[in-house]
């Protein structure tokens, strides 16, 4: 797996053995005897030729819980977790109530706020029926009492205000260079957002207000080096820009916006 470029190559392996195997990693390499079923080697050829990992297994970790994921959702990543630990961190210190996720795909933001947060309400949206039903099915798997609602943006939300407004939306430009493994599997929808990476913020920054509550706040995930160019975007619609939030690798990720 080296020589296709897959970092980690060793571990991966590993954990596709374990997983045909219906064990875990640490009970494989306890017991080195025990033979590898064949389609160890199937899944081995899948990641192979490019699949993420996550979508073979049909899973990845996200705030220290599993959430099932297929290619109709982004595979959740560490640096979302911040987004989460801002948007956890406001609603701790004010009375918010009402969390709508925007975007929701595979629904790891909203049922993990849901989750550290039972007071809140929290809505699931997505314009993806596909990746509405993965969320739907990682609420019932997890427990998280969420709604959910079919919505191009904030098309089917009309009249209905938010005490938070949680979004990772998609953020990437066009042109942008992307590892054969995003471009080719990850869903373009979620990825893509015109020639620069903004044409989502710029919706957001003029639909946004019209959903939020006196006093209410927009937390955005933005991209590595994008922080500057959103915030003035909604800063030119008369946000106030209240913080920005540094995921562990130091890059500005979270954009706090308030009326």
């Amino acid at each position: 797996m080296r020589t296709a470029g897959i970092e980690s190559a060793n571990l991966e392996s590993q954990v596709l053995a374990a997983h045909t195997c219906g064990m875990s990693r640490s009970e494989l390499l306890a017991h080195p005897e025990w033979d590898v079923p064949h389609e160890a080697e199937v899944l081995l050829q899948r990641r192979l030729s490019g699949e993420p990992l996550a979508y073979i297994l049909g899973h990845r970790e996200f705030y220290g819980r599993e959430f099932r994921v297929s290619s109709c959702v982004l595979i959740p990543r560490p640096e979302t977790e911040t987004l989460v630990d801002a948007c956890l961190n406001s609603a701790q210190k004010s009375s918010a109530r009402d969390v709508l996720d925007l975007g929701a795909g595979s629904g790891c933001i909203g049922v993990t706020l849901k989750l550290e947060a039972p007071r809140l309400k929290v809505v699931l949206a997505d314009v993806s029926r596909d990746a509405l039903e993965v969320a739907r099915e990682n609420a019932l798997t997890l427990e998280a009492d969420v709604e959910l609602v079919e919505s191009d943006g904030f098309e089917s939300l009309f009249g209905r205000r938010f005490d938070l407004i949680v979004t990772n939306p998609p953020y990437v430009a066009e042109s942008d260079a992307l590892p054969a493994e995003v471009r080719d599997y990850e869903p373009p929808l979620a990825l893509f957002a015109g020639n620069a990476g903004l044409d989502f913020y710029r919706r957001l920054a003029t639909e946004a207000k019209d959903h939020l509550t006196e006093g209410g706040k927009l937390f955005a995930e933005v991209g590595d080096r994008q922080a500057e160019e959103a915030a003035a975007l909604f800063e030119s619609q008369k946000w106030i820009l209240k913080a920005v939030h540094r995921d562990l690798l130091g890059f500005d990720r979270v954009l706090e916006l308030a009326q």
